[in-house]
């Protein structure tokens, strides 16, 4: 008596595209095993059950391979796999995975079933059912992008009206907003009053020159937290995705293009941009940042080959090397070229019967200095008005048809851009035009006290202090050579040189 062949094994498969679509998969349990019961399968076959989350349209379907696809290329007899509809199965006609299981059905291995499409492939299925899987298949793939140009189309709607449709960036919220409908409650984006200051404290240590592993180093620190686990961590690449963000001072980019958004800026538009000149400049610095705790930290350079010089510590003391291993300039003992600064910093200092006559000549410069503000204001307001005047009339021309609609966007887009600048530029007059005796006051108690803060301060402050006072810090054969920034530089002029008779032309002027 010949042995009872066994019966195929059946397969129930039910799949959506992602997380989100999770709640769709028991409509779809229930349909498949009621097929099943109909075809009487449970009880006398070995059977399956499996659901996943996975887009159709995904390249190298991995979950769809190693769930689907390997168990049937694997069995030793003919199996049956169910998907409720053709678009579970696939939603691209020219797929590995399409071609694969119809290779399996041909060869006898395989049969599919699709109950709610009323349709069953197999080896001997005709040429219309054939057919009718192709158009199927087709059929899926052309559904699922009309709603994708649909939902493109609301994006593109939504961005004009300046709403970011994505997840928000750090410093900022998706929140919903109950509404009067409970289902379709409304979403929006506000300051994340948790992190927010951890950004603006990014861009401000970017600004100084920090490197983005410091920066992330120094957040942690502060008390920055995940807004997913609420773990403290940040990483370099997440701290140079946030600085090249100009989401931050008011501009969305969405598939390479700008839109001004609707929500309250973290930064202006000037800290930016500065920050992107500090990426600019850190290009050919090479050294690392490993703390902040040194005198001459990321203020040094090489005299020689111009790379960065870093600080390193050996037992007690501290020693200066160039980054260049193949550089010929000597490692160099910090304390044989500090003695050059201390003598600087020695020399900022102003008589004290002249401090008076300083301030006073201080404020006749601040009349001066305010009349240059308040021209530059006005001139970059006057601008600011022709430009707005420049876009109405290329308007009328593109409605006109006067300019090719592309030609117009590139002339508006520029235009734009130039206003933009105009309001970076009048940001710095106005708040120049406020600080300008508040800053002259500072640096004059600089000036006098600049010995007592030096001694007092610790390694980092004297590094800020340093970078203040000189600029152009180099090391050379174990010389310091540097250039004393204005207005520190006529301090030490009028000291070098005092005035006959104690007068003081040469300090107020």
């Amino acid at each position: 008596m010949k042995n009872k062949p066994k019966n195929p094994k059946v397969l129930l498969v039910a799949r959506v595209s992602d997380v989100e679509q999770r709640k769709a998969l028991p409509a779809q349990e229930k349909r498949l095993y009621e097929y099943a019961e109909r075809k009487k399968w449970i009880e006398d076959r070995d059977f399956k059950y499996i659901e996943f989350d996975e887009t159709a349209f995904k390249k190298g379907r991995k979950t769809f391979n190693e769930l689907v696809i390997r168990p049937l290329q694997e069995a030793n007899e003919p199996s049956i796999v169910v998907f409720d509809k053709i678009d579970r199965f696939s939603r691209d006609s020219s797929s590995d995975e399409k071609a694969e299981l119809i290779r399996l059905c041909e060869l006898g291995k395989l049969e599919m079933h699709f109950p709610s499409d009323n349709l069953f492939f197999h080896k001997g299925s005709p040429a219309a059912d054939k057919f009718r899987l192709d158009i199927g298949v087709s059929l899926a793939a052309y559904f699922s992008a009309s709603i994708r140009d649909n939902v493109m189309r609301r994006f593109d709607e939504l961005l004009s009206k300046g709403v970011w449709v994505h997840r928000a960036p750090i410093g900022y919220k998706n929140i919903s907003i109950p509404t009067e409908i409970i289902t379709k409650p409304k979403k929006d984006i506000v300051i994340d009053k948790n992190r927010a200051h951890f950004v603006v404290q990014a861009f401000e240590w970017r600004a100084q020159g920090m490197p983005y592993s410091q920066i992330a180093k120094g957040l942690i620190e502060a008390g920055y937290t995940s807004r997913k686990t609420g773990k403290q961590k940040l990483s370099k690449s997440d701290i140079e995705k946030m600085i090249n963000n100009k989401f931050y001072y008011g501009i969305m980019t969405h598939d390479g293009k700008e839109y001004k958004h609707k929500y309250q800026p973290l930064i202006d538009r000037a800290l930016y941009n500065h920050c992107q000149h500090v990426k600019e400049q850190r290009k050919g610095s090479k050294t690392k940042w490993d703390s902040l705790n040194f005198n001459f930290s990321d203020i040094l350079k090489c005299g020689q080959c111009g790379r960065s010089i870093s600080s390193f510590r050996a037992k007690q003391w501290v020693y200066l090397k160039c980054a260049n291993s193949q550089c010929s300039n000597p490692n160099t003992a910090e304390s044989l070229v500090m003695g050059s600064i201390e003598a600087l910093v020695k020399k900022m200092t102003i008589p004290e019967h002249l401090i008076e006559k300083v301030i006073e000549e201080l404020k006749k410069c601040h009349d001066d200095q305010q009349l240059f503000y308040t021209q530059s204001i006005e001139s970059v307001r006057n601008e600011y008005d022709e430009i707005d005047k420049k876009k109405a009339a290329w308007f009328e021309k593109l409605v006109d048809e006067i300019v090719d609609p592309k030609k117009y966007d590139e002339i508006i887009q520029a235009l734009t851009d130039r206003q933009e600048q105009l309001n970076d530029r009048l940001n710095v007059l106005t708040k120049g035009s406020k600080d300008f005796l508040v800053t002259a006051s500072y640096l004059l108690d600089l000036v006098n006290r600049a010995d007592e803060l030096f001694q007092l301060a610790d390694e980092g402050q004297r590094s800020k202090l340093i970078g203040f006072l000189v600029s152009n810090l180099q090391l050379n054969d174990k010389k310091l050579s540097f250039t004393v920034n204005y207005p520190f530089n006529k301090v030490i002029e009028a000291n070098e040189n005092p005035p006959e008779g104690g007068e003081s032309p040469v300090w107020c002027g």
